[in-house]
């Protein structure tokens, strides 16, 4: 593994306004299902994922029991710098010779049946971990030192031979259950697919698995008069704004309620 090219790209990731920077190899996700046969399809001459992190502002997110637009634009405008940033680091490797691909960081992610929606291509969350960015948390997020869960991230698969971090030897999440106690349905005191269940019904709940739960509503409608009021219906128009502003996030208690990174 090259060190003066990690340095490099590292700093040229800072630079560009990454918070967090880190790399690990594509043996380090080799023990998470189906991750080897997803890096194989995308690129099979990569060595190593590039991983960086712009952290939220927390005082837009805390906004969100009053205000919760604020909290969604202010989240919208971080995968937005996620992208900028990311796409200048894929220029700088492809210009160095690398190969070098974009792990999505929220949407266009596969639509899978049998996984009841959408599943990402690859879990960002634990390409940091193994790069050593942090913990995962309580709340099955990736807790970091400087931000706590405060961070969204960024992947991109690369054959450039970066150093490659290691994951963290203290888990900092304190264990203070006090993401548990804030969360508005329960999610966090179940465990697998349930707690995914219980937090995308809320946390997405003009996404996809509400505008489904819409949709049947409108078909079983007991007449046109009903079929006419569920059209005109601010919950309609929600979901259309969502669509046209790709801002789908509407709960923040456990992320508002971590004290890691304050």
């Amino acid at each position: 593994m090259d060190k003066n090219l990690t340095q490099k790209i590292f700093d040229q990731a800072k630079s560009l306004g990454a918070d967090l920077v880190g790399a690990c190899s594509i043996e380090q996700m080799a023990k998470y299902p189906n991750a080897t046969a997803e890096i194989e399809k995308i690129d099979p001459q990569a060595k190593s994922f590039l991983i960086y992190a712009c952290r939220m502002v927390s005082s837009s997110i805390s906004s969100a029991e009053q205000n919760i637009r604020i909290a969604q634009f202010s989240t919208r405008l971080i995968y937005d710098e996620l992208s900028r940033i990311g796409f200048s680091l894929m220029r700088k490797l492809d210009d160095m010779g690398f190969s070098a691909s974009p792990i999505p960081t929220y949407l266009p992610v596969p639509m899978l049946k049998e996984t009841k929606g959408m599943i990402a291509e690859l879990s960002l969350r634990h390409v940091a971990y193994e790069a050593g960015l942090g913990v995962i948390g309580k709340n099955l997020l990736l807790l970091t030192r400087e931000f706590g869960p405060r961070v969204r991230f960024g992947a991109i698969l690369t054959s450039a031979p970066l150093e490659s971090g290691k994951p963290a030897t203290e888990n900092f999440c304190t264990e203070c259950d006090l993401c548990v106690e804030a969360c508005p349905v329960h999610a966090l005191e179940k465990r697998g697919e349930e707690a995914i269940s219980l937090c995308s019904r809320n946390h997405l709940k003009y996404g996809l698995p509400g505008l489904i739960r819409f949709a049947i509503r409108l078909i079983k409608a007991s007449s046109d008069n009903e079929k006419i009021e569920l059209v005109k219906s601010p919950e309609l128009w929600e979901y259309w704004q969502n669509m046209n502003t790709g801002v789908f996030y509407y709960c923040f208690h456990c992320l508002n309620a971590c004290p890691v990174g304050k």
